[in-house]
């Protein structure tokens, strides 16, 4: 099975916008089975960072029709038309078959449409047609890596790492694509070699910080010092980075410093005080500290931001539970179901609320209708055992 590695690179005329990515790992235990968990971020890159190398010098497509061909492609594709993207870069690669940049571009495309087959068949015939392209070299290893073939990967990363020995990003790449793969010693390495080529490049020091994340024994207590050392030196190269403020928080969550946490996510919320993540995970450290109304004044801001915001509403109808103003619980789970009529945790939720409210009926109709919506085995264990509290 492929991978869900999505792979975002620009078109490469465009590239140059660095992407920090992560993804949100098993929860935390709270201080209550029914609490918003602390959030987490594990390390195994979903993405690669694009590409931030200068291109071969080839030119851009002169005969008619393939430039106007290639105008309209690279138009498409900036407004999202794949399709229509694709068919003008085929046209002019018809009309100019021996231009690089069309199937640079055209392998662009099919990255965006996840098919890695045609993508890599298109960095192949740049490869070919100049063979020291090196983004074409880091873009296939991508590919392969987003098709799960990680030794062509990691092989193509080596040979664009022999033409631009000087150029970091390329060891984050191989870095990110080696851990992928599962080696997170190797990983470790490329990071650190990207330091060594440029010290002030931020990209290797937080990818770093998320290899050493996942390298953390599960026994070791305290903060992790490499994680915040590194995120910390992200942050005073890029003081706006809001994904190194969420991780350093994280760091001090999985090392018990909750103070040192709530610090974090208070800088994250006033470097993007619009931005819906830091104040959920703000409000969820709220909530396990017990300070609901700071907890519930995040939530009504994260509602105010995105009102249909299944993460707020979720976690401030359980403040409201834990508060036993149960008819704003059952009004936040209720809104919910209306945007997911499936939504298991929800159903559970009011479920509770309609118990605390007496009304057995609502709550087992609810629970009910949840263990048949319940998919795995774990989910239908545990509505089973709800059923079980409320008919005892």
């Amino acid at each position: 099975m492929r991978t869900a590695l999505v792979l975002t690179l620009s078109l490469l005329l465009l590239a140059g916008c660095e992407t920090y990515a992560t993804t949100t790992a098993p929860q935390l235990p709270t201080l209550d089975p029914h609490a918003p968990a602390l959030p987490t971020r594990t390390p195994l890159p979903p993405t690669v960072p694009p590409v931030t190398l200068t291109p071969s010098p080839t030119p851009e497509p002169t005969a008619e029709p393939a430039t106007q061909y290639y105008q309209a492609g690279l138009q498409a594709f900036g407004q999202g038309r794949y399709s229509d993207s694709l068919f003008n870069f085929t046209q002019a690669i018809r009309g100019d078959p021996q231009n690089a940049l069309l199937y640079l571009n055209r392998a662009q495309v099919y990255l965006a449409r996840q098919d890695y087959d045609g993508a890599i068949s298109d960095f192949t015939q740049v490869i070919k047609l100049d063979p020291k392209n090196v983004v074409a070299w880091v873009s296939r290893g991508q590919a392969y890596a987003a098709a799960e073939d990680f030794e062509k990967a990691i092989h193509d990363l080596d040979q664009a790492i022999q033409l631009s020995p000087g150029e970091p990003s390329v060891y984050v790449n191989r870095g990110q694509i080696i851990q992928a793969s599962g080696d997170i010693t190797q990983a470790l390495d490329s990071f650190t070699q990207a330091l060594t080529v440029d010290p002030n490049y931020a990209p290797a020091y937080y990818q770093r910080a998320l290899a050493y994340v996942s390298d953390r024994p599960a026994q070791q207590l305290g903060v992790d010092r490499r994680v915040v050392d590194d995120l910390t030196a992200v942050l005073a190269l890029e003081p706006w980075n809001i994904e190194a403020y969420l991780t350093r928080a994280q760091a001090y969550v999985d090392g018990g410093d909750l103070d040192q946490a709530l610090a974090d996510y208070n800088l994250a919320v006033v470097v993007t005080p619009d931005n819906l993540e830091p104040l959920l995970k703000r409000g969820r450290l709220y909530y396990v500290r017990r300070d609901y109304q700071a907890a519930l004044d995040d939530y009504d801001k994260a509602l105010e931001l995105n009102p249909e915001s299944i993460a707020a509403l979720h976690d401030r109808g359980l403040v409201y539970f834990e508060q036993t103003e149960y008819d704003k619980a059952l009004a936040d789970f209720t809104a919910i179901l209306r945007l997911d009529p499936e939504n298991l945790d929800a159903l559970i939720e009011r479920a509770h609320a309609y118990d605390k409210k007496l009304n057995r009926e609502a709550a087992l109709n609810d629970l009910k209708q949840a263990l048949a919506l319940a998919k795995t085995p774990e989910d239908k264990a545990r509505v089973q055992a709800e059923i079980d509290r409320l008919a005892q």
